[in-house]
């Protein structure tokens, strides 16, 4: 046989089915966390700004990528083959912790402004500036 006829008669080993699918599951496992991590430094961002912003999109599609990563967990049965998706998957644990810290302070400041605010607006009308008996009746002298 010529060694171009034992090219042509040899073929490359067939690829596990069950490894390569394996593995692309992994990979998107890998890419869904990186999306994650990308709306929660997002999220960071928009907390950091003095104006604000608009959180509910930024909510929208972390719970949209947590129910993608959710299904995707699912399909693999619990069993993570490599160190790289169980280190990934547990630093993105970490950074999902500190941000459910830092949202919770931010509700919590929120909260605290709005409490002030409502109190400052039950001193102001307690002293009968803004009462409604004076309302209805007008003011006398």
């Amino acid at each position: 046989m010529h060694a171009r006829e034992q090219q042509r008669t040899m073929r490359p080993p067939a690829a596990d089915p069950v490894a390569l699918e394996s593995a692309r599951l992994m990979e998107a496992i890998l890419h869904l966390a990186d999306l994650i991590s990308e709306v929660v430094q997002e999220e960071k961002a928009l907390i950091a700004r003095p104006e604000g912003g608009d959180f509910s999109a930024l909510v929208a599609r972390k719970s949209h990528l947590a129910l993608e990563l959710g299904k995707l967990m699912q399909l693999a049965e619990g069993k993570i083959p490599t160190e790289r998706v169980r280190q990934r998957l547990a630093t993105l644990s970490a950074e999902l912790a500190a941000n459910e810290r830092l949202l919770r302070r931010h509700m919590d400041a929120g909260y605290e402004i709005s409490s002030l605010i409502g109190e400052a607006i039950e001193q102001s009308t307690a002293d009968g500036t803004y009462s409604s008996q004076i309302a209805r009746r007008g003011s006398q002298p």
